[in-house]
């Protein structure tokens, strides 16, 4: 079984007026139509600090979800939507079955919720409806933002699919100078670019971008450079805001930004020199290993091992700290059984 097909059954056990209310009212939607009790739970927000993709956790056989309130940003709205994965791949045998089958069931199960979340808040056809006919801009992050109620990673997810060829869209924060996000579309014949926006990557304080102002929109040619000196060119259409810049890359013109085209510079890897295993699969892969770890993203849920070791915490349900799950016993972590 394949993780899309996994993901498809899952989403299965929800009608698609389910669905469709969900992305609307998703505490309504679990409390009235799925008797869930649904929670928030400050003391989760308070706590949190691992950056991790999900700020909830579930005790499944009393189907209570307890979730970290988020009234400044859609961000609990995720983590809803990826507790009720949880909540739905026990209720689908043969999904259950096959991850608890794998090498590494738990970063898979993560995997799966996250794509059954992002089903939930993003459904396929309104990313395409909001780009229509024309090509992709960043103002559409904004609008598919607005318009759902998915976060700004997840909309930069959705709409990165849409590029022709090799791009990506990209949220860089003001306040730190870094890429807070970035989804690559690789090249779909040649593959990953050796030079492209990265997750953490720092931008001098007179980058073109930072100096866009709020409200202020931009469609041009830009150099990128990455941390090793390496440097390529890319068409980019970025909008400006208070606190961050959005852009979508694209290494071709796709806006008719110039009418004079020279070359990219793009140079793209000949060979693979990242290996891993997640997912259920082995990968090789060219790109750059995590700052922390030094380990390979997995190109399926984008993790890195660090990050894999995080999604596998348990919450206790006492004092709400994270634990790896062989310290937590009844819910308990080792300090509150004593």
């Amino acid at each position: 079984m394949k993780l899309e097909d996994c993901v498809q059954r899952v989403i299965g056990q929800l009608s698609e007026g389910v669905r469709t209310r969900f992305a609307d009212a998703p505490v309504a939607t679990m409390q009235n139509e799925l008797d869930l009790i649904v929670r928030a739970v400050e003391s989760l927000a308070d706590l949190r600090s691992d950056g991790g993709a999900c700020d909830g956790v579930s005790f499944l056989q009393d189907g209570v979800v307890l979730y970290a309130p988020t009234d400044a940003s859609k961000r609990e709205n995720f983590t809803l939507a990826h507790e009720l994965g949880h909540w739905l791949v026990e209720k689908t045998p043969e999904v259950y079955d096959w991850v608890a089958d794998q090498e590494d069931p738990g970063p898979i199960l993560e995997t799966i919720c996250d794509r059954v979340a992002q089903r939930l808040l993003v459904p396929e056809q309104v990313p395409a409806a909001i780009i229509g006919p024309g090509p992709l801009r960043a103002q559409h992050l904004n609008t598919l933002h607005d318009t759902t109620h998915a976060s700004r990673p997840v909309c930069a997810i959705a709409l990165a699919k849409h590029l022709p060829g090799l791009g990506a869209v990209v949220l860089i924060d003001r306040y730190t100078r870094s890429v807070a996000h970035a989804s690559i579309n690789p090249h779909p014949e040649l593959g990953w670019p050796e030079v492209f926006p990265w997750p953490g990557q720092l931008l001098g304080e007179s980058h073109p971008l930072l100096l866009l102002s709020a409200g202020g929109s931009a469609t041009r040619r830009l150099t990128w450079r990455n941390p090793w000196g390496g440097q390529a060119a890319f068409y980019i259409d970025a909008v400006g805001e208070d606190n961050r810049i959005v852009a979508v890359f694209s290494e071709t013109d796709i806006w008719d930004a110039a009418s004079f085209h020279p070359g990219s510079g793009h140079e793209f890897t000949q060979r693979l020199a990242l290996a891993g295993y997640c997912c259920g699969v082995s990968f090789e892969l060219m790109g750059y290993p995590c700052p922390s770890c030094r380990e390979a993203y997995c190109p399926r849920c984008k993790h890195c091992k660090c990050q894999r070791q995080i999604l596998r915490e348990v919450t206790c349900t006492t004092c709400f700290l994270q634990y790896q799950p062989h310290l937590v016993i009844d819910g308990l972590c080792v300090e509150c059984r004593s």
